[in-house]
């Protein structure tokens, strides 16, 4: 799950379509509006750096952050924004409020730890990172394992969009994520009809990782290519020590629980999550790329066509090509390097085939036992989200200048590790 605004948007999961209406009426009068405001010599400068933080003072009356390293990644994110996202009106307004909540969130946040000392205490034993390329089942397995909550705890949506009790009690904070729900169905009406929604799903990590302005989050609804080459180069063990913190406010109650997270970007920080987690265990779900590119391609060009007039999707598809190409060779080159034992495949052909099965297994690799009641729970999750209940997901890799046989070659280091069925017939358009 991706926070925006306060508006929890579960990537892997959409099933929007380039045919698609991406705008709904709503969106295109705000964004009109937005424009012509922007236009009126009262509207002044874009913000800034220094005037975000200035913002989110105000707003909280705080003005600890905590660690100041994120300045220099916001600063850059910033340029990158002007520079490469080519934003419509609406798109500045959502990126900029956006940046406004994570600073209010780093200034709760550490208020809450300056004020009790037992945050920094609290460990965080043998968590479980579920990985893997976008689209091949990522969600579903999180989702599965989120259901059993004696063994594992999983970061909800509520929590993280409002992570600190400063910001209300619970009930109330899931009442305001609820409302930002509402304003995000306006904003784009075909969302909800398509996925469902809500304030107590489990959250992926770029939302968590959003708050140190180096997170995968921003690329994925903003057009970014540059600032995403930057992040991958960049040193993720402070990333991940932030995470850490994140997770340890989130620990509640006497009952001593595993954390069950999942991103897609851990795909390329199995060293760094590893050095902040010592005791981590990684579960890598694995799919046909002739699937999982296009699929991603058609995902990614929705969501940063609804903020930006400018993306072209002949552009996109190469770009989605290589992003998969790069963080796949990255994980692989990790792997060598680790132990053989801390990381657990998972084939999205299986884990949709016979998931109850498929989560025993995984029980086993984790040395954890699979309850009755965990299962019962999890059929029950499966019966209520069957996978076509919102629609198909229909896309064509010709859409995005992909070719068929390019995504075959250039993939076979990935499928004939994991012997993976080679069938161009699987490019025909999924419906």
């Amino acid at each position: 799950m991706v926070v925006l605004v306060g508006f929890p948007l579960n990537l892997m999961t959409t099933n929007l379509t380039v045919e698609s209406p991406i705008r709904s009426l709503f969106s295109q009068f705000c964004n009109g509006a937005l424009a012509a405001f922007e236009r009126l010599p009262r509207a002044g400068r874009r913000p800034d750096v220094t005037s975000l933080l200035s913002i989110a003072e105000r707003q909280t009356g705080l003005s600890d952050f905590g660690d100041s390293r994120f300045l220099e990644p916001m600063a850059l994110l910033l340029e990158s924004i002007e520079r490469e996202a080519r934003l419509n009106a609406l798109g500045r307004l959502v990126f900029h409020q956006h940046a406004i909540q994570l600073l209010r969130n780093r200034l709760y946040l550490e208020m809450d730890r300056q004020s009790d000392s037992r945050i920094s205490r609290r460990k965080i034993p043998k968590p479980v990172f579920i990985t893997g390329l976008p689209r091949t089942g990522t969600t579903l397995l999180h989702g599965l394992l989120a259901q059993d909550q004696e063994l594992f705890a999983a970061p909800l949506t509520w929590e993280v969009i409002y992570p600190s009790p400063a910001q209300g009690n619970t009930r109330q904070r899931i009442e305001k994520t609820e409302r930002d729900l509402k304003w995000f169905d306006r904003l784009v009406p075909a969302f909800r009809p398509i996925h469902p929604v809500s304030a107590d799903l489990p959250q992926e990590c770029v939302a968590i990782m959003s708050h140190t302005f180096i997170s995968e989050e921003f690329d994925t609804m903003f057009d970014l290519p540059e600032y995403q080459l930057w992040l991958e180069e960049q040193d993720q063990r402070p990333v991940y020590a932030a995470h850490k913190q994140f997770l340890q406010h989130l620990c509640t109650g006497s009952r001593e629980r595993r954390f069950v997270v999942k991103a897609p970007a851990h795909l390329h920080s199995l060293e760094a999550i590893l050095a902040v987690y010592p005791d981590a265990q990684i579960i890598h779900t694995y799919r046909n790329p002739i699937k999982v590119v296009p699929s991603l391609a058609n995902l990614t060009f929705t969501l940063k066509s609804a903020f930006s007039d400018s993306v072209d999707p002949l552009q996109l598809g190469p770009s989605v090509l290589r992003y998969c190409e790069r963080n796949l060779r990255r994980f692989f080159a990790s792997r060598k390097r680790l132990q053989r034992s801390l990381c657990t495949d998972v084939s999205y052909a299986e884990l949709v085939r016979d998931p109850i099965s498929v989560v025993g297994q995984i029980y086993t690799e984790l040395g954890e036992r699979l309850t009755s009641d965990a299962k019962s729970r999890m059929t029950n999750f499966l019966r209520n989200n069957p996978q076509a209940k919102w629609g198909r997901h229909v896309y064509s890799a010709a859409t995005f200048g992909l070719k068929p046989s390019a995504i075959e070659e250039q993939f076979r280091f990935y499928t004939e590790r994991f012997n993976m069925a080679s069938s161009l017939s699987e490019m025909a358009p999924t419906k």
